[in-house]
């Protein structure tokens, strides 16, 4: 389940961004994310199921309680998983290219 939650876009953005920032509210993440309103709310919502995510609200001095959110530890641990994605990618095209120097002794085009 959870790595279904990790390939759904915006995901990696969310993550990373409440990594850069000790909390966020509602609103600044919408912000930062290009995402609409109601996407942005499921997602959050289901990464605070999941765990990824710590959320609280202020209800005092507003009409409508503000929601803030904090990445967790296991959020934290999820950004690594993203890290070993593009290990990986790269480690594949680093693979092509050795492939490419060993059958034509010269490096592939992206590399020159």
């Amino acid at each position: 389940m959870i790595l279904k939650l990790l390939a759904k876009k915006h995901v990696r953005e969310i993550l990373k961004l409440l990594n850069e920032h000790e909390y966020l509210n509602f609103g600044q993440i919408l912000r930062e994310i290009n995402i609409n309103q109601s996407n942005l709310s499921k997602l959050l919502n289901e990464l605070v199921d999941a765990g990824l995510l710590e959320k609280w609200e202020e209800k005092e001095g507003y009409k409508l309680p503000k929601a803030y959110y904090k990445i967790t530890d296991e959020g934290k641990n999820a950004l690594i998983i993203y890290e070993i994605e593009e290990n990986l990618k790269n480690l594949k095209k680093k693979q092509v290219s050795m492939i490419h120097n060993i059958i034509y002794g010269k490096p592939a085009i992206a590399e020159q």
